[in-house]
């Protein structure tokens, strides 16, 4: 029984949420945990706020390794209902486009970090360069999240989710061990970014070792690589939205007193946290390239994903306070640190459901070949989410409570147009 839930096999829909809602509870629970270390260890202050900024700056570039289910999986279903030799030549492709991608985005990440810190942080000179030291161990993590990803894209096209989702367990459990060993032994901050890289690598390691016969490696430019790379540049918009947005917030916040950045970042993780175990955009994407979607099956979805969120998003409003104290009021998490954290996750939850909703409705304009319609509806998302955090922060004074606001009225507006371009797509 329990052999045949790690069997590496075609699995249907409602296997897949099964399992993959039982493997990701495990590794939201070592992630979750690992949060909790570091809290209790660090508590919030300058490292923990430049670590997090850190991560989300890098977020910006992790967006190209995470295109590349969105980018690949309809071209290898599709592949894969021919034979198994157009699977693997498309495959093939798609490896040579990840490797290019790999070393186009590494030099522009290092050049970005130097940028961004010298103008955007330079009347804080410590920040700056904890920021920048920060990223450059991430930089491990970065350059594995390309290959893993890719990889990850192999065997959702082929419905072997399991395979994915352990993958990011291994990942999980190994970051949360190497951080708790790394705490207890030198109390160095540091040693969560190089936790973060060399679980990445492992889990990286266990997954190539899983998809070898699913496809060959052939470095070679054809036009699949050259359509890639078009489809790329507009995808790059509508991904950005979830890390720019994160980004953004934390750049509103480096203007409140330490430990704001820090409680952000706490908040929006268990704000999204059915997202993050149901992971129901990975699976979904699947189901929506092998069948003929209306808008009768897109409001089955979309109405139950929904209701589903908003309930879990009540639950958080009335119980953040309670969950808090249970997970993280340990050591060096102070008081005001569980203030920060639960006002960031009341008011974060407010907007989870759109948040949630908007990861699978650019993926079904993707699916639909429409990506082209959701790039102003991204651009003005991002825009309004600067627009509200610089009038919620700077002109009615809410602080942190402002910036997240800020961020449910981006997704709530996004998620709105965004599905009324789908309504009229599939009504003409």
């Amino acid at each position: 029984m329990i052999f045949s839930f790690f069997k590496l096999s075609r699995e249907n829909i409602a296997q897949a949420i099964f399992k993959a809602s039982i493997i990701n509870l495990f590794t939201k629970f070592f992630g979750y945990l690992r949060q909790v270390i570091i809290a209790t260890f660090i508590g919030f202050n300058l490292n923990t706020d430049a670590f997090f900024l850190a991560f989300s700056l890098l977020g910006l570039f992790l967006i190209f390794t995470e295109i590349l289910d969105s980018l690949g999986i309809p071209k290898l279903v599709s592949a894969k209902k021919e034979s198994l030799i157009k699977f693997r030549k498309i495959a093939s492709s798609l490896f040579t486009f990840t490797l290019v991608s790999t070393l186009i985005v590494i030099p522009l990440a290092i050049l970005f970090i130097y940028l961004f810190t010298y103008l955007i942080l330079s009347n804080n000179p410590s920040k700056a360069l904890l920021t920048r030291e920060y990223f450059f161990l991430l930089i491990p993590f970065l350059i594995s999240s390309f290959l893993f990803h890719y990889l990850g894209t192999i065997h959702r096209a082929l419905r072997h989710f399991t395979v994915y989702f352990l993958s990011e367990l291994i990942f999980s459990i190994i970051a949360f061990l190497l951080t708790l060993i790394g705490l207890i032994f030198t109390k160095n901050p540091k040693t969560i970014p190089i936790a973060l890289s060399l679980a990445k690598i492992f889990s990286t390691i266990y997954t190539l070792l899983l998809s070898k016969p699913y496809f060959k490696y052939n470095f070679k430019i054809d036009c699949n690589v050259k359509k890639f790379f078009k489809t790329y540049l507009k995808l790059t918009f509508v991904y950005s939205v979830f890390y720019t947005i994160a980004l953004i917030d934390k750049i509103f916040a480096s203007f409140l007193p330490p430990k704001n950045i820090s409680a952000l970042t706490y908040g929006w993780m268990l704000a999204l946290i059915p997202k993050g175990i149901l992971r129901l955009e990975n699976i979904l994407i699947t189901k929506f390239s092998e069948i003929e979607l209306n808008i009768k099956v897109l409001n089955y979805y979309l109405f139950r994903i929904f209701l589903l969120n908003l309930f879990t998003s009540f639950l958080l409003l009335g119980f953040s306070p309670i969950v808090i104290s249970l997970l993280f009021s340990y050591g060096n998490f102070s008081q005001i640190d569980k203030y920060l954290t639960v006002l960031a996750t009341k008011y974060y939850s407010l907007g989870a459901p759109f948040i949630i909703l908007w990861e699978i409705i650019y993926r079904i304009f993707q699916i639909n070949g429409k990506i082209l319609l959701l790039v102003p509806i991204s651009l003005l998302v991002i825009g309004t989410n600067i627009f509200f955090n610089y009038i919620l922060l700077f002109k009615g004074h809410l602080g942190l409570i402002g910036i997240c606001i800020a961020t449910d009225i981006s997704y709530l507006i996004g998620v709105s147009l965004g599905y009324w371009f789908l309504w009229k797509l599939y009504h003409s």
